[in-house]
Formats: C-alpha cells, sequence, structure tokens
C-alpha cells in the first residue's frame, strides 16, 4: 500500500483493518483480568493491543499487576504505554487515559475519555506516523496532520477542552 492510501485508511478505516502485528503489544491472556476498567475499555486493549510507534517515543508497557501501579493527584492508574518522560494510564474505575509526567514540575497530560478510545487513536497515529514519514514533508503534511487531529476530535471532543495539555495536539503541533 502506498504511503497516501495508508494515510486515508488510517483516518477512515474499522479499528480491526489498522492493526499491524509487527507492532502489536496486546496484554498476556488473563493479565487485565483483575483491572477494574470499563468492559469495553478492557476488550479494545485485549483485542486489539497498543501499537510501538518508535518515533513518538510510543512504547506499550502495560503492567502486569491486577492493582494499578500509579498514583497521581489521589487517582491510581494503570500504566499502559511510557512516552518520554511520561506514563500514559488509564484512571482505575473510570478509563479516562492521562500522561502521568515523570518530573513533578510537567503537569497531567489528558490523552483520551476511554481506553478503548486511546486505543484507537493510537492505531490511527500509528498508521498517519509511518504514511506522513514516507511523504515529502511540505505544507501538505501539516494539512494531513490537521486531518487526523480533526478525527480525534469528532472521535473524543474531550480531547480538545485544553489543547495545552492533550497528547494528540502536542504530537500534531510537535511535528
Amino acid at each position: 500500500m502506498d504511503a497516501l492510501a495508508l494515510f486515508e485508511r488510517s483516518l477512515s478505516a474499522p479499528l480491526d483493518e489498522l492493526v499491524v502485528s509487527d507492532v502489536q503489544v496486546k496484554p498476556e491472556p488473563g493479565q487485565t483480568d483483575g483491572w477494574r476498567l470499563p468492559e469495553a475499555d478492557l476488550t479494545a486493549l485485549n483485542t486489539f493491543g497498543l501499537p510501538v510507534v518508535t518515533p513518538s517515543g510510543f512504547t506499550p508497557a502495560i503492567q502486569p499487576e491486577p492493582e494499578p501501579r500509579i498514583v497521581d493527584e489521589g487517582r491510581s492508574l494503570y500504566e499502559l504505554v511510557t512516552m518520554a518522560q511520561e506514563n500514559l494510564a488509564a484512571v482505575e474505575g473510570e478509563g479516562t487515559v492521562l500522561g502521568i509526567p515523570g518530573q513533578l514540575e510537567l503537569g497531567t497530560g489528558y490523552v483520551n475519555a476511554s481506553v478503548a478510545l486511546f486505543v484507537d487513536t493510537a492505531w490511527r497515529w500509528y498508521g498517519v506516523n509511518t504514511a506522513l514519514r514516507a511523504l515529502p514533508l511540505d505544507e501538505v503534511t501539516f494539512q494531513r496532520l490537521g486531518q487526523f487531529w480533526t478525527r480525534v476530535r469528532e472521535a473524543d471532543p474531550t480531547v480538545d477542552l485544553d489543547p495545552s495539555i492533550s497528547l494528540w495536539h502536542g504530537l500534531v503541533e510537535g511535528w
């Protein structure tokens, strides 16, 4: 598939058509059994997993323990991904995905309203990232990144409540 077709597919195809087994990291069977997250979130994570997106430093690190590994501002969270100096983690009981900084002076970032939306967006980012790196870097690249950001906001309007702390907005703006 050529890069432009991959880009278009990454914005519009169903999630199950976006998964690439070579970069897919899924929990081991039973690994998330004790996790207290909405069923739809657990199903998405266990079914599709998360991609390794090397250029973005996006490395799945799905915690093996049944109890949340991270505590931030009184919330308990399950670790899902390490990325630069952040842990992307799901809030116990609700599934909201946040970026927890490794340095206290950095504030908590916002990723997605649910693990299911995070899984979907991460796979779309993998495809968009792969496609755009294979195309010439020009003004059209930034228009395409804008299309991705629009797609993310349409699927999960909460990502745009404060773009200054949005992971996806930061990835688009930092390109």
